[in-house]
């Protein structure tokens, strides 16, 4: 009896927001804390408060004070107001204001949902690209692969600039949408890479793409439809020369018993672990789903982006085995691929008998720009455009 699992829906809507246009964009709605019960806030000469009706006031903060929720009210410091947002705006437009000790740019919204407090930064938009690359990667960086991670920055902001709209703002701070930790990772040479290439976006057939990125591919990107099963032209498979990355490989081992605890948790009702294997391997070397056997005669298929995260494997490129050559499975053909054509000889160790090992390349979701092959293809001298179309098929750079 096979169960198939389709347990994870990632990054669909990448696929289908409406962009806009850069013309339009000079400030940013950066959702920096979800739903959280209070908060730090702080400024070095104070802030000027805006309630929802209108009224303002001015506090002086010394080592800044607590925002927090009860029922409906807001408690900033000793005031409680019973608002549905309230704006937090620097005395001096040139300072910074701080939540949890972290400083940005701009102002910060304060809005009182039923879950918690959401806060939100607004901000230029050419700060918070600046703030984004030197998030995402190193500001010591070749300046070629620092253009390349602000043109897919921009892109991929604009693309979805409407991806957060129920909760009050554009863009996560996390991952969800890309990293952004605030004034303190910009840098003179993230500014220049934004500057430099100011309104430069990458598109497809007159249409931004979906600029996805992750740290390392492993040798190898995966296709786009690899992972979301969808077939978008520009995300194929391609080489990432990204072999100096310190995720460039890594291995893992479980027990038995700890992958079945896993497993039930996350509400596969699996019977005694009896094999695992990898099914719908593509040229990268990624599963498209992992086969789950248990006693019972039970087959589970999970979907491999899952897994990975169940287990907090850091690729989705990875073999289990103690042999020298697995036989791995393809939907069309069957075929046997040997460790060496995965570039894993010498790399594998026995495992034993009551474990799984994990051997595996890479860091991320490996669709589109490995950062660390971007590194060293900038290294090599390629500009920032060959770059970008290396990583992404058929597009052009221009501007928005």
């Amino acid at each position: 009896m096979k169960i198939k699992l389709n347990l994870l829906v990632i990054l669909v809507l990448l696929f289908t927001m409406t962009s806009i246009s850069n013309a339009s964009i000079d400030t940013v709605k950066v959702g920096i804390l979800d739903d959280v019960e209070e908060f730090l806030i702080g400024a070095d000469k104070g802030v000027k408060v805006v309630l929802d009706n209108g009224v303002e006031f001015s506090l002086t903060l010394a080592d800044g004070f607590n925002v927090s929720k009860n029922n409906d009210l807001i408690y900033f410091g000793k005031n409680i107001f019973q608002e549905d947002k309230i704006l937090i705006y620097p005395v001096d437009s040139n300072s910074l204001i701080s939540a949890n000790g972290r400083k940005y740019r701009g102002y910060l919204e304060v809005l009182n949902h039923d879950k918690g407090l959401t806060v939100v930064n607004h901000v230029d938009f050419d700060y918070y690209l600046a703030s984004v690359v030197g998030s995402e990667i190193s500001a010591k960086w070749p300046m070629e692969s620092l253009k390349a991670q602000a043109i897919v920055a921009r892109t991929y902001a604009l693309r979805n600039m409407k991806s957060h709209a129920s909760k009050g703002y554009n863009l996560s701070a996390t991952v969800r949408s890309q990293a952004y930790k605030g004034y303190s990772f910009e840098h003179p040479r993230t500014l220049t890479a934004v500057k430099e290439t100011r309104n430069e976006v990458a598109t497809y057939q007159g249409k931004l793409i979906a600029s996805v990125y992750h740290s390392t591919a492993g040798g190898q990107t995966a296709k786009g439809a690899t992972i979301w099963s969808s077939d978008t032209p520009y995300l194929q498979s391609v080489s990432s020369p990204d072999d100096v990355s310190p995720h460039y490989s890594w291995r893992k081992e479980y027990s038995k018993a700890e992958i079945e605890r896993i497993l039930i948790k996350k509400g596969v009702p699996i019977t005694g672990l009896k094999g695992i294997t990898l099914e719908d391997v593509g040229p990268s070397g990624r599963a498209s789903f992992i086969r789950i056997f248990d006693g019972n005669g039970k087959i589970y298929d999970v979907d491999s982006s899952t897994f990975r995260f169940w287990l907090g494997l850091k690729s989705t490129r990875f073999i289990i085995d103690n042999s020298t050559s697995l036989r791995l499975s393809n939907l069309d053909n069957n075929f046997t691929f040997d460790l060496a054509t995965l570039g894993v000889e010498n790399a594998f160790t026995t495992a034993k008998d009551d474990s799984y090992q994990f051997v595996g390349y890479g860091w991320g979701h490996g669709v589109g720009m490995s950062q660390w092959g971007a590194y060293q293809m900038a290294k090599d001298g390629y500009t920032y455009q060959e770059i970008l179309k290396h990583y992404y098929q058929g597009i052009d750079i221009i501007e928005w």
